[in-house]
């Protein structure tokens, strides 16, 4: 087509563009009048296009708002969307706790053979220069000696500590302990098994410092949505305890500790903490014992 046809197409189309037709339908028969409608080209084409868009819209609104949007390549289905989001935050959890275990399983290890890294409270993690017995022979044949009692005591202890389970007809004694006090404050909720309280709860002001029962080393320090930040020591006699709710963290993992050091500071940032209190655990071969009846008294 060239551009004299174009020329005069759009003369004709303008000429043309009001002028009035009229489509007629009769009965063949009698050729009596049936349907009679007048029409421009003007009307043809407002009428065409607003055709085009009504039957556009109602398709795209029948496409996003019905089933049937899962045929069109590039949305999901909405079962696998939330079936993906299910598998995501479960693959997150599987990782948290593969961390955890792992910084818990060498710890253990570097307990057991005397191989602790000790960093300074106040120093940067940067900064930090780990003091380490490079003696790798010594750390391979431990690892592989204690690997396997070391991960079900492990998993024993995460089961309980996420689950709060325990057996309503255990009662653990272990005469030969004696430690001090975690912090200062009234014991406003005791230990029991049955009310499945596996610790103590000991409330005071804000800040208040928090030490640690005993000497071992800290092998958790983690944040949880309903119980605030938490601190993991491990001691002698596969002995835990537990500290919950704190506010701040003083010392970080893999930092060797002695009884009475300051660990932390008392606050209430989990969800279900209304006030400051410090909720304190002691578990002793994976069962929680009762704290209040081992600590010395002045």
């Amino acid at each position: 087509m060239n551009l004299q046809n174009v020329k005069f197409f759009w003369k004709k189309l303008r000429e043309n563009w009001s002028r009035r037709f009229s489509l007629i339908i009769r009965n063949e028969k009698n050729l009596s009048e049936v349907f009679k409608l007048r029409l421009t080209p003007r009307r043809v084409f407002v009428l065409g296009t607003s055709t085009f868009l009504l039957i556009t819209i109602l398709t795209i609104m029948l496409i996003a708002f019905t089933p049937l949007r899962v045929y069109v390549p590039g949305y999901t289905n909405p079962l696998e969307y939330n079936l993906y989001k299910k598998m995501l935050i479960r693959v997150d959890s599987i990782e948290r706790i593969n961390a955890i275990q792992k910084v818990y399983l060498d710890n253990f290890i570097n307990l057991l053979n005397d191989i602790v890294v000790y960093e300074d409270m106040n120093a940067d993690m940067q900064d930090a220069v780990p003091k380490k017995v490079k003696d790798r022979d010594k750390v391979e044949a431990a690892t592989k000696q204690v690997n396997d009692a070391a991960e079900q005591l492990l998993l024993e202890i995460t089961e309980r500590n996420t689950k709060n389970y325990i057996p309503l007809t255990q009662n653990i004694t272990v005469s030969s302990f004696a430690f001090t006090m975690p912090a200062l404050g009234t014991i406003t909720k005791p230990f029991s098994i049955f009310d499945r309280h596996f610790g103590i709860d000991i409330e005071n002001e804000r800040g208040t410092l928090i030490t640690t029962i005993a000497d071992g080393v800290v092998i958790v320090t983690e944040t949880s949505e309903n119980e605030g930040n938490i601190v993991i020591i491990q001691h002698s006699s596969n002995m835990l305890s537990i500290y919950k709710n704190v506010d701040k963290f003083l010392k970080k993992v893999g930092t060797k500790v002695k009884s009475g050091d300051p660990i932390a500071t008392m606050g209430n940032k989990g969800t279900e903490s209304p006030k400051p209190y410090l909720h304190f655990e002691m578990w002793y071969n994976g069962s929680a014992i009762d704290p209040g009846k081992y600590f010395l008294r002045n």
